[in-house]
């Protein structure tokens, strides 16, 4: 199974209104609303990230994208063949998901798989809000990251039956984190479990299936200054300062959504080209990424200066 990359996802939330004038005022995203929600552009793609009113504030789905119909059958069969159990779309999921062909399953964690082909081309161009061009094209929208609570179990699913590859992994405290790819983009996809001193307690239980954050890379890293800029000036909080990962090699930001997860907006990450050489690195960031101080701290910090 050959994916292609990263096409869509959506997320259920309360705070659509939140969500709408913080992808446009933040992010730099196109708008429109839908009948339970907003749809996101970020590219020529008509859309890349749904939102849906609910109660909750959570991950929904996933879409990952394959190149036709003979794939996405082909697919299908082979994942059958696996003993997974593939549920075939219906008319109205393909109208609401506005594609040819989709299938859908669960992964190890209960996190909604969608693979499909043949999503909509926008007639009309991208305009952005602030400016901003996102890098997607052969690289796919970007990428996502779980939390998970059987990391042997999550790498097997994506790379044996999905087909991922494994870009590289990092050791970060009792944290394993597995970096996948599907194209050029470093990775696509990255988890986190406890593989490391497993019978510790951790301090928060995992959610499996939790997202911990999606990335939308920019072309320009002045683009990634302004908008870190705006979040300073009261857009968003700042979940991580601005800083240059370890392994991708990308200078980012972190942000906090409206439901309480994290995005990364950065820029300039390195490419893959198989066949690729897996490494490990201690640790996530060469410098950078770190965590602001809390307000008290702040305070009490500004009362000894």
């Amino acid at each position: 199974m050959q994916l292609s990359g990263l096409g869509y996802f959506g997320l259920r939330t309360r705070r659509t209104d939140e969500w709408r004038t913080f992808a446009e005022d933040v992010l730099g995203l196109q708008s429109r609303t839908t009948e339970d929600g907003l749809r996101l552009r970020v590219d020529d793609r008509d859309w890349r990230i749904a939102l849906h009113q609910s109660d909750a504030e959570e991950f929904a789905y996933v879409g990952w994208e394959l190149p036709g119909p003979a794939e996405l059958d082909a697919a299908a069969a082979e994942l059958e063949a696996a003993g997974v159990v593939v549920k075939r779309a219906d008319e109205a999921l393909l109208r609401e998901r506005d594609v040819l062909g989709l299938v859908h399953l669960e992964d190890p964690n209960g996190i909604r798989v969608e693979l499909f082909h043949g999503a909509r081309t926008a007639t009309t161009p991208f305009l952005s809000p602030t400016g901003a061009r996102f890098v997607t094209g052969d690289q796919g929208l970007g990428h996502v990251v779980f939390n998970v609570d059987d990391f042997e179990a999550t790498y097997r699913f994506y790379t044996e039956l999905l087909g991922f590859r494994v870009s590289d992994f990092c050791d970060l405290g009792r944290k394993r984190i597995a970096f996948l790819h599907t194209n050029p983009r470093h990775h696509s996809l990255a988890f986190a479990g406890l593989v490391i001193d497993p019978q510790r307690k951790p301090k928060k239980d995992i959610d499996p299936g939790e997202l911990f954050h999606f990335m939308l890379e920019v072309d320009d890293y002045d683009t990634v200054g302004y908008a870190y800029d705006r979040c300073l000036d009261g857009g968003a909080p700042i979940a991580l300062t601005i800083g240059r990962h370890s392994n991708d090699k990308m200078l980012s930001f972190y942000a906090v959504t409206p439901s309480g997860f994290e995005v990364e907006y950065g820029y300039g990450a390195i490419t893959v080209s198989d066949p690729w050489v897996a490494t490990r690195v201690d640790g996530t960031s060469l410098w950078g990424h770190r965590r602001p101080p809390r307000p008290a701290q702040a305070a009490a910090e500004g009362a000894q200066a």
